[in-house]
């Protein structure tokens, strides 16, 4: 024997709201492809109603040099990180999205992958540097990533459009 249960009265928002929604998660460093990937994100979490994460993956500095230079190396990542961070939520904070933001250390392909998985994000959302040859984090993240990823590039001005 089945039992159906209805709620009167209810939309379908009203349903929509009830339930927590996956964040976004953006990953995020220094480059011109990072800012297309804030503005993507903050777009996408701001249409779907989403929160976001940025998250910062850095290397672990090496510790060959001794304690005072892995130090100084250290700090001077996490301020540039912290920076980063700074000015992505500022960004999702103007246009009236619910962000935060995560500095990880590894590798950036692995842990954004991992990072994303750990906090059930709907989608992942990282920068194209249109990298020829090397490694690319997008490349990564896309063949490792069990959720959709969206890979934003940076917007050509139109002086570069006219070289």
């Amino acid at each position: 024997m089945s039992t159906l249960t209805s709620t009167p009265n209810r939309s379908a928002s009203a349903e929509r709201e009830d339930r927590p929604v996956e964040p976004i998660v953006a990953a995020i460093d220094a480059s011109a492809a990072s800012r297309a990937a804030i503005d993507e994100a903050v777009s996408l979490a701001a249409e779907l109603d989403a929160s976001l994460v940025f998250a910062y993956v850095r290397r672990a500095p090496a510790g060959v040099f001794g304690s005072p230079v892995y130090q100084q190396r250290l700090t001077t990542e996490n301020e540039r990180a912290r920076r980063v961070l700074d000015r992505a939520l500022h960004i999702a904070s103007t246009a009236e999205v619910e962000a935060e933001g995560e500095i990880l250390e590894g590798s950036p392909g692995r842990r954004i992958v991992e990072f994303a998985r750990d906090r059930s994000a709907q989608l992942v959302v990282v920068g194209s540097r249109r990298r020829r040859f090397g490694r690319s984090v997008a490349r990564a993240v896309t063949r490792a990533a069990d959720r959709p990823v969206v890979i934003a590039a940076p917007r050509m001005s139109h002086l570069a459009l006219a070289a």
